[in-house]
């Protein structure tokens, strides 16, 4: 049982560290942005190449690692453009659900205390 649980403990150590967030979270995040998605694709239409999983993950790997776009789109197979407009949605679609929050870019940072 104790191995059990340990393997469970790294595995949310491991999501954590790839992705800088819980997969609590991450279930959360993909369940409003779900609904979004459903809401922009009531009448159907053709069905998109990544789905809202993949979406989020890009998004999160997007901001986690500070990879390029470029080098995003070619992993997934699709253009930068699309990179860029997924990143955007899921931003605009996390911010606007209320639950999530970004920092503000124009914000100015603390200035940390130095030591010495």
């Amino acid at each position: 049982m104790r191995k059990a649980k340990k393997a469970q403990n790294t595995q949310a150590v491991v999501f954590k560290r790839a992705y800088g967030v819980t997969f609590n979270t991450f279930k959360k995040m993909s369940a409003i942005l779900q609904k979004e998605f459903e809401v922009l694709h009531q009448k159907g239409g053709k069905p998109p190449k990544l789905t809202v999983e993949d979406k989020l993950y890009i998004t999160l790997k997007y901001l986690r690692e500070y990879r390029t776009m470029d080098r995003i789109a070619t992993e997934y197979g699709v253009c930068k453009g699309t990179i860029c407009l997924t990143v955007r949605w899921v931003e605009n679609a996390l911010t606007k659900s209320g639950v999530f929050t970004l920092p503000d870019k124009k914000a100015p940072k603390k200035k940390s205390a130095s030591v010495g």
